[in-house]
């Protein structure tokens, strides 16, 4: 008989349940960073995302000013910090109760498999995703991917009718299409679809 070895979970700090995970593009529109930031701010559940630049760091700052728990789940080693500007708020997550969390052990550089790594662990310890803003190229797709897969809740920002036609949304227009739910550009609307809808798997 064959043992599956579960991977090892690096975690500092503690993991809290029932998250929402926040995501989206590295270089997002300034108007769907602020998006990212008041909507962690005000859903009033733990904030899941990867730490990285543009809509997950807006996310854990959001759930932070708030006093909301986040965990990050990172593609790098305690110590590797990317990028290493981050290590304070890295810091800041776990000081106000949440957590940093990776698969690779200490010292360990980040490579594009583990960031994609990353984004499976997101998905595995959310009760939904929502992507705030991302590229048809962007990272935030590989979790959304992995969201669909394991019928994990999916919500795609819709994007604002001056940016409809931009590169900059249209990763959102392709997970809509792909069945993720729309979810309004507009704070209170988007907090209301998500209180009824983040509880329930996608219909196949």
């Amino acid at each position: 008989m064959t043992r599956h070895t579960l991977p090892k979970l690096y975690v500092r700090g503690a993991i809290p349940t029932g998250g929402i995970a926040i995501v989206g593009s590295r270089t997002p529109p300034p108007d769907a960073a602020q998006f990212a930031y008041e909507l962690a701010a005000r859903l009033g559940v733990p904030i899941v995302s990867g730490l990285a630049p543009g809509i997950d760091a807006a996310a854990h700052r959001g759930a932070l000013a708030a006093g909301v728990p986040t965990v990050a789940f990172v593609g790098y080693g305690f110590g590797r910090t990317d990028p290493p500007e981050y290590e304070e708020l890295e810091r800041a997550i776990v000081t106000a109760g949440g957590a940093v969390a990776t698969l690779l052990p200490p010292g360990t550089a980040a490579t594009q498999e583990s960031r994609v790594q990353r984004d499976a662990l997101q998905v595995e310890h959310a009760a939904a995703v929502v992507l705030v803003c991302t590229e048809l190229t962007g990272g935030a797709m590989h979790t959304m991917r992995f969201a669909r897969e394991q019928n994990v809740a999916r919500f795609a920002v819709t994007p604002p009718k001056d940016e409809a036609e931009s590169e900059d949304w249209a990763g959102n227009l392709a997970c809509i299409a792909d069945g993720a739910k729309p979810l309004p550009f507009e704070l209170d609307e988007a907090l209301v679809a998500l209180t009824r809808g983040a509880g329930e798997p996608e219909r196949a």
